[in-house]
C-alpha cells in the first residue's frame, strides 16, 4: 500500500487540544511520534479501504514527528519543521492524478484539516511544505509503488517467501551481495532486524572461507 510524506515548515508548535496547554514552549507531547486519526481499528480499516478503492484516505492515518524540538539547527528560533508520514494513498487514484497540483494540494489540506481537529490552528501555522506521493517516492527514492516495505507484507511474501522463494537467507545469486533492507525477512520498520540477520549470514560466510 502506498504512502505519502509531507515535510513542513511551521510558524509555531502545534498546541494539542488534549493537553489543554496555552504556552508556546515544547513539552513531552511534542517529542517522539505523534499518531493522529488512528483512534480505533475501524478508523484504520476505513482509511485503508479508501486507498484500496483508489481514493486518498478521507481520514488518513498520520504519524507526526517534530525533529526541530531536539535539533535546534533545523529551523530558525521560534519556528519548526514537521514531518508527516501519511497512510494510505493509492499509487494511481481512480479519480484525479498526483501530477495535478490542485489534486495534490487538496489532499495536503485534507491532512492539515485533520490535524486541526487535534491541534486547532495548525493549518494557519504552515509556512510551506514539500509533498512526496507514492509515484514521487518511487521515482526519487526507488520505493516501488511508494511502498516503504519494499513490497507488500502479505502472507505470500513473509518468512521463507520474503522477498521470494529461495532468497530468504539474505544471499543473492551474486557472491558477496546480500539483502538487508525492508524487502528481506522480517520486513520493514525501524528495528533493523533484516540488517542484523544479514550481518550474521555474512559472518558465517566469512568464517567458512
Amino acid at each position: 500500500m502506498g504512502t505519502t510524506k509531507i515535510n513542513l515548515a511551521v510558524e509555531s508548535l502545534p498546541q494539542f487540544r488534549c493537553c489543554n496547554l496555552s504556552h508556546p514552549d515544547a513539552g513531552p507531547q511534542h517529542v517522539g511520534t505523534i499518531h493522529i486519526g488512528s483512534e480505533s481499528i475501524e478508523d484504520i480499516e476505513l482509511a485503508c479501504q479508501d486507498a484500496v478503492n483508489g481514493l486518498p484516505s478521507r481520514r488518513p492515518i498520520i504519524e507526526m514527528t517534530i525533529p526541530s524540538i531536539l535539533d535546534k539547527t533545523l529551523s530558525p528560533s521560534g519556528k519548526h519543521v514537521i514531518n508527516l508520514f501519511i497512510q494510505y494513498t493509492p499509487y494511481k487514484p481512480s479519480e484525479g492524478s498526483w501530477i495535478d497540483p490542485a489534486y495534490r494540494e487538496f489532499f495536503a489540506q485534507r491532512c492539515f484539516a485533520l490535524i486541526d481537529e487535534y491541534a486547532p490552528g495548525f493549518s494557519s501555522s504552515v509556512i510551506g511544505y514539500d509533498m512526496l506521493t507514492p509515484p514521487d517516492l518511487e521515482r526519487e527514492i526507488g520505493l516501488t509503488g511508494g511502498n516503504i516495505f519494499h513490497g507488500a507484507m502479505g502472507l505470500q511474501s513473509l518468512f521463507l517467501l520474503r522477498p521470494l522463494k529461495g532468497w530468504s537467507n539474505y544471499r543473492t545469486p551474486l557472491q558477496g551481495l546480500y539483502l538487508c533492507g525492508s524487502g528481506a525477512h522480517p520486513g520493514g520498520g525501524v528495528m533493523g532486524a533484516p540488517g542484523r540477520n544479514a550481518a550474521h549470514e555474512v559472518l558465517k560466510d566469512i568464517v567458512s572461507l
